[in-house]
């Protein structure tokens, strides 16, 4: 359990305006308990205490989610003191939280949110779920660090079914490919990844191509668009690095950076830094891959041609049908499964659960407890207690 000795570093809290300041650094109880606008907080950090009873105090608040409590705030404190002014215009900046419980996060030393300052001096967290907090005040110094006043919460990052199918539509079919090829575990399970997920129309743009595959092949394409063992954020994704990937020994990618466009083999990033349950993933306008494996972009082109042979009925593949998408998982008028199918559907990893996440023990070698992710009870016990933590 998080006490205050535990809060040495960067913390956020929502709240509205108004901090308490003064020319002396004062104890993080003292700012807190002087302003009534954060006055919540201040109560929240005495909720993850070690004593049980602190939970009491919140009306209809069930003490069995102490557990669930404590790990939101402990997203909420970032490891070590920095100031926002630290921030530079542009790059994001990764920096690790206190939240390292496996059954919430598989990244080593601490699960990320990212910061970035925008143009017009704007400083934005960003967290699970695409949700974006904006600074409203920043480094207000407490003997322990500093707080910076968000105006919304920060959200844990949920697995990667929930990223692909809610957060981020567009990438339906890269995530119905990983549930044909019965690859789910290793992409949302394992610990410390980097995923480069092609949008929608990149696959349908090679949905004949991909279609024809045999179950073996599908899998080692789709393994090459898994780094393992790395959570690679966008600033270090450095021009002319080979990344290896999943896909096997000598199967590597290639980054390639021209002005601000950059490039996994001849895969535009179209979108960087979706932070995962268990890394970071990265949307690509091309399906990579492996057999032509660390090819070169043409920066001057304004389109790659894809990897695959092409296709979709247009150049974009948009008129396509999207493939893979009916191996998704039913979320919504599900026919009732016969037992049969049951059995097939348990087996094959797929799950009718609305948000996605299972609860089993992953059995690819894994390791560890199994990360679920937990942005939608994040946001659940964020509402019951009428506010939104520290970071």
């Amino acid at each position: 359990m998080l006490g205050r000795a535990a809060l040495l570093g960067l913390v956020a809290a929502l709240a509205p305006a108004a901090v308490v300041r003064g020319d002396n650094a004062q104890g993080l109880g003292d700012v807190l308990a002087g302003n009534k606008d954060v006055s919540t907080y201040y109560e929240l950090i005495k909720i993850v205490a070690p004593s049980n009873d602190a939970f009491k105090k919140y009306q209809g608040w069930n003490s069995d989610n102490q557990t669930l409590v404590t790990h939101i705030l402990e997203y909420h404190i970032l490891q070590g003191t920095m100031s926002t002014k630290q921030a530079t215009e542009g790059p994001a900046h990764f920096a690790a939280t206190l939240l390292k419980d496996k059954a919430y996060t598989n990244v080593t030393g601490g699960q990320n949110v990212i910061v970035y300052r925008q143009p017009g001096d704007t400083v934005v967290f960003a967290s699970g779920d695409g949700s974006r907090s904006t600074l409203e005040q920043g480094d207000i110094p407490f003997a322990g660090g500093l707080i910076q006043v968000v105006d919304t919460l920060l959200v844990p990052p949920p697995r990667l079914e929930v990223v692909a199918r809610v957060a981020y539509p567009d990438l339906t079919a890269f995530l119905g490919a990983v549930y044909q090829a019965g690859l789910l575990e290793e992409f949302a399970s394992t610990e410390n990844v980097t995923v480069f997920a092609p949008r929608n129309a990149a696959f349908q743009r090679v949905a004949g191509a991909l279609s024809a595959l045999d179950p073996d092949t599908l899998r080692k394409v789709l393994r090459h668009h898994l780094v393992p063992g790395r959570v690679l954020p966008s600033t270090a994704l450095l021009n002319g690095s080979s990344l290896v990937t999943a896909a096997g020994a000598g199967f590597n990618v290639r980054v390639t950076q021209a002005g601000n466009n950059m490039w996994v083999d001849t895969a535009q990033v179209a979108q960087p830094d979706i932070l995962l349950a268990n890394g970071v993933l990265h949307v690509v306008d091309n399906v990579l891959n492996p057999d032509a494996a660390g090819q070169l972009p043409d920066p001057r082109a304004t389109a790659q041609p894809p990897a695959f042979p092409q296709t979709g009925a247009t150049s974009t593949g948009s008129k396509a049908p999207t493939p893979f998408t009916s191996a998704l998982p039913c979320t919504a008028n599900c026919p009732t499964p016969t037992t049969s199918s049951s059995s097939s559907a348990t087996g094959n990893g797929r799950s009718s659960s609305a948000s996605g996440l299972r609860t089993s023990t992953p059995t690819n070698g894994g390791g560890g407890a199994r990360c679920t992710g937990m942005a939608v009870a994040a946001v659940a016990a964020a509402g019951a207690m009428g506010l939104a933590g520290v970071v």
